[in-house]
């Protein structure tokens, strides 16, 4: 399964962390603040772990999606394609 990380952060140092750990379990960034890949339950769990420690005490969000293969074949993408770290995820 997929997991889509996306995030409102105001604060650059817990945005760069929140970033860090998504790269860190293997998410690639897709947009300036949401993070894809393909990642086991027990790591998305982890993920979701650090994540909160991130955003605790504060007025940020982070939202988790998990996401089949089936249901991305059928993503949407429009205007300028981002142009970041992204890879071949289902392009």
């Amino acid at each position: 399964m997929f997991t889509l990380v996306i995030y409102d952060i105001t604060e650059n140092n817990l945005r760069l962390a929140a970033a860090n750990a998504c790269k860190k379990y293997g998410l690639i960034r897709v947009q300036k603040s949401a993070f894809l890949g393909e990642i086991s339950n027990s790591l998305r769990k982890e993920l979701a772990a650090a994540l909160k420690e991130i955003v605790k005490n504060t007025e940020n969000n982070i939202q988790i999606y998990v996401i089949c293969r089936a249901d991305l074949s059928h993503k949407i993408e429009l205007g300028k394609p981002y142009k970041g770290e992204e890879s071949d995820l289902l392009m």
